[in-house]
Formats: C-alpha cells, sequence, structure tokens
C-alpha cells in the first residue's frame, strides 16, 4: 500500500514538473541553435550586411577571396590595403584569374603616394603576376569609377561603401555580401562592361 502511495507521489510530481522541464529544455535548445548559428557566420559572411569599425570587413574579405577557386572580379575605388593586395597574390599563385578594375584618379594617387614614400603600390605589388589583370577607366576625372565590389567564382558578391583602405576600417562603412545569382549576375554584366572600354588604360 505505502508503495502505490509512492508511486502515485512521483507521478504527481512529474506532471507538475513536465511543463517546466519542456521550458527549460526550449530555451537550452534555442541556446545552442544560436551559437550554432553565430560559429557558422563568423566563418565567413555570405548573405549578410556587415558594419565597421564594429565589424572586421578587412578580415571578412580576406576570408571570402581566400574561398576562390577559379576568378574574382574586383571593381575598388580606393584600393591601399597590403593585406588584401596579399590576399589576391595569394590565389594567384592557386591559379585563380583576377582582374581589377580601378578609377583614373585615385589609381593615379597612390602612384604618386608610393613614388613619394618610396614603396610598391598595391597595383605594383602584382607586376608580373600571370593571373593578375589590372586596368584603369580613363576619362573625365568627375566621372568616377565609384564601386566598391567584387564577385567570387560566381557565387558571391560583395558591395557597399568600404573601400580597400586601412582608413575604411575606422570610418562608418558597409559591406554587403549576398549569394543571389540575379545580383551577381548584374555586377558581372556591368563589370564586362567596363572591362571592354577601348578607353581603359591597361596596366597588366
Amino acid at each position: 500500500m505505502r508503495t502505490l502511495v509512492w508511486i502515485g507521489v512521483v507521478v504527481a510530481a512529474l506532471s507538475i514538473a513536465r511543463p517546466h522541464l519542456r521550458r527549460v529544455l526550449d530555451l537550452e535548445h534555442s541556446r545552442l541553435s544560436v551559437t550554432t548559428g553565430s560559429a557558422n557566420a563568423s566563418s565567413g559572411a555570405q548573405g549578410e550586411e556587415r558594419f565597421s569599425p564594429w565589424d572586421d570587413i578587412e578580415q571578412l574579405d580576406v576570408t571570402e577571396l581566400r574561398q576562390a577557386k577559379l576568378a574574382v572580379d574586383v571593381a575598388m575605388y580606393s584600393f591601399t590595403d597590403r593585406r588584401l593586395a596579399d590576399a589576391l597574390n595569394e590565389i594567384a599563385l592557386r591559379g585563380v584569374k583576377i582582374r581589377i578594375y580601378r578609377d583614373q584618379t585615385e589609381y593615379q594617387q597612390e602612384e604618386r603616394n608610393a613614388l613619394r614614400f618610396h614603396e610598391l603600390s598595391t597595383t605594383q605589388m602584382f607586376h608580373g603576376r600571370a593571373n593578375i589583370q589590372v586596368r584603369v577607366k580613363r576619362g573625365p576625372e568627375r566621372v568616377l569609377m565609384h564601386l566598391k565590389s567584387f564577385a567570387v567564382d560566381g557565387r558571391l558578391i560583395r558591395d557597399g561603401s568600404a573601400n580597400w583602405s586601412l582608413s575604411a576600417l575606422r570610418q562608418d562603412n558597409n559591406a554587403h555580401y549576398a549569394i543571389d545569382p540575379r545580383d551577381i549576375s548584374r555586377f558581372e554584366k556591368a563589370f564586362e562592361a567596363m572591362w571592354a572600354r577601348p578607353t581603359n588604360l591597361v596596366i597588366q
């Protein structure tokens, strides 16, 4: 008789505790899901909007570039970040085909600064690299090539306001990483049109 009473007490206690246990387990599951999602997001930036100086856009860009297997197309207004230049040289050595399109005013200023400070510009860092081509838009100075974008293997596009310069990391800038094939296709179509301009200055 006493055993039956204890069984009844245990069953009643479990019935009362069940909803609370379920809430605890649900909360723990949610916490683990968020943690896992954060870990996955930190490994790349695909399909995300990021903002400097709170996010390290330079590192995000380096991470995406290093995943390239076939081709990278870059349209970059300002390009003085040597770490990103090193990343392009690194993947070019693996056989990735790289095209870099620049604004003439920024390109000329960067070359003057390199001469002034007796150092290589990022463009000069690519000299002789077989898999890297560089072209510069020519035309009226106020008609800028103002994009800050790149595409990787036709699977990802990065655009936004962040240049490839060290100052961009300290400024309020954004970088948007998209994997929508329509966005990538639009960028590649625009890039091909810019790259094919007969007035372009071909650096290498």
